[in-house]
């Protein structure tokens, strides 16, 4: 049960659910029967709301099929769960619909397009093409990772330790922010909505602080270098997903 705290805050935050691309997710914006209850009526009932403010796809992967990538499967129920996803939203139950984890390939398929595309964006991981196609579509971008990680498996994986890499190091002295700053600040130069992690009371201020400054060009350039398509949580590419 969500907590009561949700019924004092009103509307005054935005609730984002996400789904799994699976079989059984175009339950969610059916009618519910007697016998069976709305799955989604009672995940909404939980969370104390009439709606969400932003339902997404949480992965391209159908997982029953994650042994074989080329399945068909994985896109025929991607279609299923989108349309579930487009009736919630027709419903009043979700005010926008969006994906989590799509390559432009996926995101082609989509009718209409998603309102929100979220997906790692670090500069270790950067997207240009994807970020371009989002941009012609008119899809937000919604970056989560810009921070770090908060899995913290730089910890065991030295080459995953981005906060760091030189080209951050010199940006946050020279503008006295922390590296985790530069690069929130980088992500959202790039035109990326970041969503980070704060653990601490003291990386909450210093996610808000991020507009105190702007990066150069050729602070920009160095940590632009930095691009190895090397994922900070070890995830896989999601295009190689058919």
């Amino acid at each position: 049960m969500a907590s009561p705290r949700l019924r004092l805050a009103a509307r005054s935050f935005a609730v984002a659910c996400r789904v799994p691309n699976s079989s059984s997710r175009p339950k969610l914006a059916t009618s519910a029967s007697r016998r069976r209850p709305n799955p989604w009526d009672a995940s909404l009932s939980a969370l104390q709301v009439s709606y969400v403010d932003l339902l997404m796809i949480h992965g391209a992967m159908y997982q029953e099929a994650k042994g074989n990538l080329q399945s068909s499967l994985h896109a025929s129920t991607r279609a299923k769960t989108w349309k579930a996803l487009v009736a919630a939203r027709a419903s009043g139950k979700a005010r926008s619909i969006g994906v989590c984890n799509f390559s432009p390939r996926h995101l082609a398929k989509l009718s209409p397009p998603p309102a929100v595309l979220q997906l790692e964006y670090t500069p270790f991981l950067q997207r240009p093409a994807t970020l371009r196609y989002c941009r012609e579509k008119g899809i937000a971008v919604q970056a989560y990772g810009s921070g770090g990680g908060g899995w913290q498996l730089w910890k065991k994986d030295a080459s995953l330790d981005l906060m760091h890499a030189a080209p951050l190091q010199a940006a946050a002295a020279a503008h006295g922010v922390s590296a985790h700053q530069v690069s929130l600040r980088w992500a959202l130069e790039l035109g990326a909505c970041v969503i980070p992690k704060a653990a601490k009371a003291e990386h909450q201020v210093q996610n808000r602080d991020l507009f105190g400054f702007a990066l150069t060009d050729a602070e920009t350039a160095a940590i632009a270098a930095l691009d190895a398509q090397k994922s900070v949580y070890k995830f896989g590419d999601p295009d190689l997903i058919a």
